[in-house]
């Protein structure tokens, strides 16, 4: 008998990352991981940096750090925050190894085993898989085109009582939604009527392309004075780049010190070289610049796959064109089978084009009549040729008799 409790020994795991192994396949494009494109990532920068802090390196820098995170890195981060609208003291700030750990984290000290979480139709899974190793009920909140719909979310607080909310406010990982300046004070109003706590996860926030996302609902809440509680967490992956695998998580007091307690059991602390890297980078005042560039190139990067769809699966797919972060959300058109997740792996194998399907993002797991198509990665080129390969696998699956299909299910929505 395993010696493995049950809740891990029975989880899957996460279908993206299992899809990356096939990214590397001769001749495959991948539509399917949010990985930044690696020309885009600061090498140049980050090596004057390293070489900066290597070449003052004592035993001291080599010595055990503050579990809350070097105070140079947690005063530029502040510094940072506080540019983004937020108020923020390096004292209330934890230096997390990537804003996944402060999801694990929170999660942890946030909900008891069984309590309920309420999350969006659809999610980043690895926060999914995280709540429910802190054995946590998830509760679904329907979402749209403009993220997660608050005028339907009392009604569930009121029967459900879920203790937590984690939403992404900006382009939503993965419908690329974008929530409304109306529905973040709504949902700040609804958080403190029913004492939930919210976690703000915003990794994508800065990566608008034509026009900033309204306030965090951290800023719009010390803003109001509200006794909402609000956890606000954000990363330096998709800013600078994933290797540093560093976050930012700025919570209030009571939550803050509950999670330092937890992160002191999970890793003592983030790695201090990384965190001095990270620090001399953001001193050099290069974060600016360096954001235009990215925004600019993701931008020519999400119209590029926007048109070739068009071009390519018009009557195959609908989208909305993304405005920000890294994904295009697409519906099926039509008489497209709804698929589970296997069958798209077996789709892309066979159009040499990886996709990533709704199911990846739903808490049930049911096939859903979705794609998530990242154009962050590929080049131009590459993103043409897979919407391409997309829309001609697309189209063979559309003439296939129902018989020929391995799987069908009933449509559902969000």
């Amino acid at each position: 008998m395993s010696a493995v409790r049950a809740l891990y020994a029975q989880a899957s795991g996460s279908p993206i990352r299992a899809m990356l192994a096939l990214a590397g396949q001769e001749g495959m494009i991948s539509l399917a991981g949010g990985h930044p494109d690696p020309a885009l990532l600061p090498a140049g920068w980050l090596r004057e940096s390293l070489e900066g802090v290597t070449g003052k390196l004592q035993g001291r820098s080599l010595q055990y750090g503050a579990t809350e995170g070097l105070a140079e890195l947690r005063e530029a981060s502040a510094a940072l925050l506080t540019q983004r609208g937020l108020a923020a003291k390096a004292s209330e700030l934890l230096i997390t190894t990537g804003s996944q750990q402060a999801i694990d984290l929170l999660a942890r000290v946030l909900i008891e085993p069984g309590e309920s979480i309420a999350v969006e139709s659809f999610n980043y899974p690895a926060a999914l898989q995280a709540f429910r190793f802190a054995g946590a009920r998830l509760i679904e909140v329907p979402t749209d085109a403009q993220g997660m719909d608050v005028d339907r979310l009392e009604a569930i607080l009121q029967a459900e009582r879920p203790r937590v909310l984690y939403v992404v406010p900006n382009f939503a990982n993965p419908t690329g939604a974008v929530m409304p300046l109306a529905r973040r004070l709504r949902l700040l109003e609804l958080a403190a009527q029913y004492g939930v706590t919210l976690m703000e996860d915003d990794p994508y926030g800065e990566l608008w392309f034509d026009q900033a996302p309204p306030p965090p609902l951290a800023q719009l809440n010390q803003q109001a004075g509200s006794p909402a509680q609000v956890a606000y967490m954000t990363s330096y992956s998709k800013v600078v780049a994933p290797a540093l695998r560093l976050g930012v998580l700025l919570a209030p007091a009571d939550i803050l010190r509950a999670v330092v307690l937890a992160k002191q059991a999970a890793d003592v602390h983030s790695g201090s070289l990384e965190q001095l890297t990270l620090a001399a980078m953001l001193g050099s005042n290069r974060l600016a610049p360096h954001l235009e560039v990215l925004r600019k190139a993701y931008a020519a990067k999400g119209a590029a796959l926007a048109d070739a769809l068009h071009t390519h699966a018009s009557e195959l797919l609908e989208f909305d064109a993304p405005q920000g972060g890294m994904f295009v959300w697409a519906r099926l058109r039509g008489d497209l089978p709804l698929l589970p997740a296997q069958d798209w792996v077996d789709f892309g194998l066979r159009h040499k084009v990886l996709v990533v399907p709704g199911a990846a993002f739903s808490i049930s797991n049911a096939a859903q009549p979705w794609l998530r198509l990242s154009f962050a990665n590929p080049t131009p080129a590459a993103l043409q040729q897979g919407a391409e390969r997309l829309g001609r696998g697309l189209l063979a699956l559309a003439s296939k008799p129902p018989t020929d299909i391995k799987s069908t299910h009933e449509r559902t929505s969000a």
